[in-house]
């Protein structure tokens, strides 16, 4: 009968899929936001970096890792770069916070609160897509396609990396927000913790995009 006790419940296993799946929902998200932004500004203009160590790291996950393949390809690359850099920065905190002696917060739980504080960034991305696809006052499918895989182009406004900017740091505010209340930590701790989990998210990015790389281009190429 002890045995029982060590059944997973089924309906913790369904919160723990749900928050699972809103997370990586909303990172996609975040993804198909930035690709739009930084398709807008490829042309002439260069984009700005997002103060979040999440789009950082798929940065270095998607150039570390880049595939030599068709820009559909790449964009779905792209797509998956954000959810994975989540999910590794979390990891990061988590064990770093265990390497210091600390409690781990549940990975579902913050895996969901920090990307729900990105959400901001994720936002633009429906109105980033139609604006992608007006051509001649109208909306056009095969437009924002071309756009979206580099075949035509938007000529960026002056304002539009500011806004980015803004949004990226009011993400970042809203995480660090959620950061404090999972990872109960004295201020002097949390100020080593943090930045050594950001370290950890860089290196373990870089390697873990080289490694991948290696049969996703044997595979692809």
């Amino acid at each position: 009968m002890a045995g029982m006790n060590d059944v997973p419940d089924p309906r913790l296993r369904r919160r723990d899929t749900l928050y699972l799946t809103a997370g990586i929902t909303i990172w996609l998200g975040v993804g198909f936001s930035l690709g739009w932004y930084y398709t807008f500004t490829y042309y002439g203009r260069a984009g700005w970096p997002m103060p979040l160590p999440e789009t950082c790291a798929a940065l270095v996950l998607y150039y570390f890792s880049v595939l030599n393949v068709d820009t559909e390809w790449q964009a779905l690359h792209w797509m998956l770069v954000f959810p994975a850099a989540a999910a590794l920065w979390v990891e990061c905190l988590r064990r770093c916070a265990r390497w210091m002696g600390y409690a781990q917060p549940p990975f579902r739980t913050v895996f969901l609160l920090f990307g729900l504080a990105t959400l901001p960034l994720a936002l633009p991305g429906p109105w980033m897509a139609w604006i992608a696809g007006i051509q001649d006052g109208a909306f056009h499918v095969d437009r924002m396609l071309a756009v979206a895989l580099r075949r035509g182009f938007v000529t960026p406004w002056s304002w539009l990396s500011p806004m980015y900017a803004g949004l990226g740091t009011l993400g970042l505010f809203l995480q660090l927000t959620a950061y404090k209340r999972n990872f109960r930590m004295p201020g002097a701790k949390a100020w080593m913790h943090y930045p050594l989990s950001m370290l950890a998210l860089v290196a373990t990015s870089a390697v873990s995009a080289a490694i991948a790389a290696l049969p996703l281009r044997l595979w692809f190429e």
